[in-house]
């Protein structure tokens, strides 16, 4: 399983987990999780090295498109990613 719904990450909140947040800086500055990495997809190849192989990255973006194929892309070079399915939208809503 390569993805996490929006209810069970929420659950994951409290504790120490490791968000990536693929967006673009400006959306990132316009609101972000506590403790989130902002890595946007563009950047993200240029900066593996940055991210530790033992660690699950919980990916986040907009929609949770985009967190789906980077998590796909960070699996297949030997990290271990879940995406927010439905991302920072699905978030938002749920926190309505």
């Amino acid at each position: 399983m390569n993805s996490i719904n929006v209810q069970d990450f929420q659950l994951l909140l409290n504790q120490s987990i490791a968000i990536l947040d693929i967006r673009d800086k400006g959306a990132f500055s316009e609101g972000h999780l506590p403790n989130a990495i902002s890595m946007p997809t563009t950047s993200l190849p240029n900066r593996l090295s940055e991210l530790d192989k033992n660690t699950t990255y919980y990916v986040l973006s907009h929609s949770g498109r985009r967190s789906d194929i980077i998590a796909q892309f960070l699996n297949n070079h030997g990290y271990k990613a879940l995406h927010v399915i439905g991302g920072m939208k699905a978030l938002k809503k749920e926190a309505a």
